[in-house]
């Protein structure tokens, strides 16, 4: 008896987590709307130049941004976890507008974005 106890408290354990996430129903994951935020007005704003599966690739496009001009362009997260390369602090609609312009004439596609925070 004294064997099995234990045996039996670690299998409780392990099936209580599974069984109490489950009743709350399935996991949820975050959208695309809760991950991606076009900016729709004047405040903080992110040109984004986009997101990449890896850090390495962030960092190509990152320095050629910079290469280029678009000082402040940098690599991070966004909230869901993906790498993204941006220039943070836009402070108008317009001034992001003339931006996306900018980076347009030379090859980027760059969107805006609300800052996340």
């Amino acid at each position: 008896m004294r064997l099995v106890a234990p045996w039996l408290l670690g299998a409780a354990v392990l099936l209580t987590y599974p069984v109490g996430t489950l009743a709350r129903g399935a996991p949820s994951f975050p959208t695309h709307d809760e991950c991606v935020r076009p900016a729709i007005a004047d405040g903080e704003i992110d040109a984004v130049f986009g997101y990449f599966d890896s850090r390495s690739e962030a960092a190509t496009v990152r320095d050629h941004a910079l290469q280029v001009g678009f000082a402040g362009t940098e690599i991070s997260l966004n909230p869901c976890g993906r790498v993204r390369v941006a220039v943070r602090g836009i402070p108008t609609l317009a001034v992001g507008h003339a931006f996306v312009e900018e980076a347009r004439e030379v090859g980027f596609d760059v969107t805006l974005e609300q800052a996340s925070g």
